[in-house]
């Protein structure tokens, strides 16, 4: 039998990338999303930060909101400039997008 904690996680990073579709622009250097009980933090990795990059974040806050009701989870977003680094990265963050080089 499957783990429900860890289906609920691949459940929410699955529904993340469909949320993403569309939003990622050129700028943008990698996506990670890391699930707590009652919360989804979504990092953009960036080349440098727009507000293009804003509107986008907003977006896939959004329609990740619309996706999880009735569930409702906080979602909260942080966006850097830079490539990700490990120290950077929160507990059990997955990597759930990475631009080619």
């Amino acid at each position: 039998m499957a783990d429900p904690g860890l289906e609920r996680v691949n459940d929410i990073a699955l529904t993340a990338v469909q949320a993403l579709l569309g939003l990622i622009s050129s700028d943008v250097v990698a996506v990670g999303v890391a699930v707590e009980e009652d919360r989804v933090l979504l990092s953009f990795w960036v080349r440098r930060h727009t507000a293009e990059i804003d509107e986008d974040v907003a977006d896939a806050i959004a329609d990740l909101e619309a996706f999880l009701h009735p569930d409702d989870p906080l979602i909260e977003s942080r966006v850097m400039v830079g490539v990700p680094e490990a120290a950077a990265m929160q507990p059990h963050e997955r990597m759930i997008y990475w631009a080619k080089s």
